[in-house]
């Protein structure tokens, strides 16, 4: 049977502690239990935030891109008003 990686976490704040004991009673799970639980819900989290400030800087560059390339484009409440200007005729 191959030995899971372990850590050891010092100096946890008291009311962290406190916090993650009355989870871990809530949620019937051992303290090492819930600690992982929480630690796995936060790299989710910090994966995701990751993910999403990727995702934001290849929009940015593709616009930059196409701004480069195309020119800046047409404000689109400008084309809102104009046509709406045009039905009103």
């Amino acid at each position: 049977m191959d030995l899971m990686p372990s850590l050891t976490i010092r100096e946890i704040p008291e009311d962290v502690l406190k916090k993650m004991r009355r989870a871990a009673k809530q949620q019937r799970r051992s303290l090492n239990s819930q600690a992982l639980q929480w630690l796995e819900h936060g790299a989710n989290e910090w994966r995701k935030t990751t993910e999403i400030r990727d995702l934001l800087e290849a929009i940015r560059n593709t616009r930059e891109s196409m701004s480069r390339r195309l020119g800046r484009g047409a404000d689109s409440v400008e084309l809102v008003r104009a046509m709406r200007r045009r039905d009103e005729s």
